[in-house]
């Protein structure tokens, strides 16, 4: 016969036994949700890091669109990769016409190739208004490659958008020229009003102090087309005697200009457009 005693004992154990295994799923219950925490902080620590990358570039952009430097900092797509000891940002520009720009900052941390995380701000149709002060190319020399009777060089820089030059020649490859004499302006944007007959991306402007060696300011993409057919081209302020456009046509026409424009421009506000964030 069983002795109460011994039945008492048994429970008592059984019940230890079901408490250890109560109390160590507790324990690993909370070593991962600390665990977890842990992973969760961190994240959202990275994460916070990367907008303040983010931030960085943005207003990195921001300052270059500013000082009109820009294009002298960044590839010919107006983009550009910087990294520091929190992350890396790049940051791209694009004219969207008129003086408004859109800005992307994409901040990686801790660089692009390996990146814990990534946030992105995009500022779109930021507002620059810009000051262009006196054309200078109505004080230079006008020359071209081909000219009509009736549409000379001369009729490019006359400030009127009545008249215009014309190449005689019909294709690619024609051009317009000013010499600013000896004693050059400092420069830094040319405008170009179209008339006709101008490929899209087709113009190339370069720069020469002789008149023989030739020296690209901007080509393709990087001189902005709006849709009223006006070409423009920013660049670090400078000053040499001659700038020339070369123009690619559309098909076997002859391509014509109304203005070629030359100034040394400064921005006298900037304003903000539509900026939001995402992971």
């Amino acid at each position: 016969m069983r002795r109460p005693g011994h039945s008492q004992r048994g429970m008592a154990l059984l019940l230890v036994f079901l408490l250890m295994l109560v109390l160590a799923g507790l324990a690993l219950a909370v070593g991962t949700w600390a665990h977890n925490s842990m992973v969760m902080g961190k994240a959202a620590l990275l994460d916070r890091q990367a907008y303040y990358v983010a931030v960085a570039g943005w207003q990195r952009a921001r300052q270059a669109v500013m000082a009109g430097t820009w294009l002298a900092a960044a590839s010919p797509g107006n983009s550009y990769t910087e990294s520091f000891g929190a992350g890396e940002y790049v940051v791209t520009i694009v004219d969207e016409g008129g003086d408004e720009y859109t800005i992307t900052s994409a901040a990686y941390v801790p660089n692009q190739s390996t990146p814990a995380a990534k946030r992105e701000i995009t500022e779109e149709q930021l507002d620059v208004t810009v000051s262009n002060g006196t054309n200078q190319a109505l004080s230079a020399t006008a020359s071209a490659s081909t000219e009509q009777a009736d549409h000379p060089a001369s009729d490019a820089n006359d400030d009127s958008t009545g008249s215009f030059w014309r190449a005689s020649t019909t294709g690619d490859g024609q051009w317009l020229k000013m010499n600013f004499g000896g004693s050059p302006p400092t420069l830094n944007r040319i405008v170009i009003r179209e008339n006709a007959n101008v490929a899209d991306n087709g113009v190339t402007l370069e720069w020469s102090d002789d008149n023989s060696t030739w020296t690209t300011i901007a080509s393709g993409s990087q001189v902005l087309e709006d849709p009223g057919k006006t070409w423009t081209a920013t660049f670090t302020a400078a000053a040499h005697r001659y700038i020339r456009a070369t123009f690619d046509a559309t098909g076997s026409n002859r391509v014509s200009v109304e203005e070629m424009r030359a100034y040394n421009s400064s921005l006298s506000a900037l304003g903000r457009g539509e900026v939001t964030t995402q992971w």
